[in-house]
């Protein structure tokens, strides 16, 4: 992606790129049985932070991770929001296998009946299913400690992204903002100062998602002139504000790794940093996520930075998603991949780079969303027929929509994306409908997911 020149971008991929970085340097003893930190920024975009060359001081602990490890430069999340971009990065599945997702036929209700809209018997969504084959599923019978803490609402127990894990936290997610990164930590630091090796530790920091609140120090490093009381920011403001909550994350996210030097665990842990989402903050006309799949909500950041041994730091080109950790993780580690999983090793992915973003139509007028990403090339398919290609290699922020002047290759597109996704195996959600409890209705209501 554009900007980013303080790092060597590695072509090769897989086996050969890793033994190439490596001849680099002396090489270390390779770790055995490595433990696994396995972090979620959430809606955090690449291109606000450092590592990404970003120029505003948003993310020095990620830095300096990134300094140790690979920084995957073109990385896109599967899905527009938390549940369905978090379901793939713990079952290796896209979005239409794994099925948790908005789905008026789900069982999971958010709300009651909405009286003005008599078309639709509330929120519903579907939860990744307990028969589902987990990262920490895989790992938890391999013999490792699985732990994990979330930090937003869709990180709750009852949403099921917590299958596999033998320990997981979601105490105090139900004010405004979530839990803070602050709060996270002082349930995850002391789990992870007493666990044995080996381990996998999962943590979603939820600070940079709105409303958009940062403590009074961190938003006075990036705002020029404070918000007046009572006012609605400015476009400028609001992202001073992003990059403060960002801040604050990256900062917790550096007393984690602080514990794990102490510890003497660094060079034993691998280290994989990501986001489920992005933000748009008025590009192309919108404002959040969850609905179009521009590149403001898809390209996340995707730093790893391996146990000793195993490769040197630089930049992979190669395309990366959130479907991906998994077989990566178990591919170094020699265990076998569940059957049925989408996601592949760089570079060879084995599938289409996809995202897939559906609606409840009765209160989204703008339809589902599909989006497939081939040389280059990103066609935005819409279920309402307001489809769009855009040229990424000459147009990075898709400001020129080329739809209707390359009929034939939107059409080769879209044939790729309906074999691809024509072939893949669904989940049944066959459970009882059964309504989310108040307290995490409430706590979605206030960050605008529930009307």
């Amino acid at each position: 992606m554009a900007g980013l020149t303080r790092r060597r971008v590695l072509g090769l991929g897989g086996a050969a790129a890793v033994a190439l970085a490596a001849g680099c340097r002396p090489r270390a003893a390779r770790a055995e049985r490595p433990n696994v930190l396995l972090v979620t920024l959430d809606t955090t975009r690449a291109d606000h932070l450092g590592c990404y060359g970003y120029a505003r001081p948003t993310s020095p602990a990620l830095d300096a991770i990134a300094n140790d490890g690979l920084v995957y430069t073109r990385a896109i999340a599967p899905g527009t929001w938390t549940l369905p971009s978090h379901a793939s990065l713990f079952t290796g599945k896209v979005p239409t296998s794994h099925g948790a997702r908005y789905d008026p036929n789900g069982s999971l209700v958010l709300t009651s009946a909405i009286p003005d809209r008599p078309g639709l018997s509330g929120y519903r969504v579907r939860g990744v299913l307990p028969t589902e084959t987990t990262l920490a599923g895989v790992l938890g019978k391999a013999g490792y400690r699985t732990g994990g803490a979330g930090g937003g609402p869709w990180l709750k127990k009852v949403f099921g992204l917590g299958t596999g894990f033998e320990w997981w936290d979601d105490d105090g997610i139900g004010s405004v903002n979530g839990r803070s990164a602050a709060d996270l930590n002082a349930r995850a630091l002391p789990w992870l100062d007493g666990v044995a090796e080996p381990f996998l530790l999962f943590l979603n920091y939820f600070d940079a998602h709105g409303p958009l609140q940062p403590p009074r120090d961190y938003a006075a490093r990036f705002l020029s002139e404070p918000v007046a009381p009572g006012a609605r920011p400015s476009p400028e403001q609001m992202l001073a504000l992003y990059d403060a909550e960002i801040s604050y994350a990256d900062h917790h996210l550096g007393e984690v790794v602080a514990l794990l030097k102490r510890r003497g665990l660094y060079d034993r842990t691998w280290i994989i940093v990501t986001s489920d989402h992005g933000e748009l903050f008025g590009e192309h006309g919108a404002r959040g996520h969850g609905n179009q799949p521009y590149q403001e909500v898809l390209h996340v950041p995707f730093v790893s930075k391996p146990p000793r041994g195993d490769a040197a730091p630089g930049e992979r080109a190669e395309w990366v998603q959130l479907t991906d950790v998994m077989p990566l993780v178990l591919d170094r580690f020699g265990l076998p991949r569940p059957e049925g999983i989408q996601g592949g090793v760089p570079p060879k992915l084995g599938r289409p780079v996809m995202a897939e973003s559906y609606v409840l139509s009765a209160l989204n007028p703008t339809g589902d969303w599909l989006a497939i990403i081939q040389d280059d090339w990103k066609l935005m398919w819409n279920s309402q027929g307001r489809s769009e290609l855009y040229d990424l290699a000459n147009d990075p922020r898709e400001q020129t929509n080329v739809f209707d002047r390359q009929p034939e290759r939107v059409a080769a597109l879209e044939r790729v994306m309906n074999a691809y996704l024509g072939q893949l195996p669904r989940s049944q959600d066959t459970a009882p409908a059964r309504e989310v409890d108040a307290a995490t209705r409430e706590a979605l209501k206030s960050l605008g997911y529930l009307h």
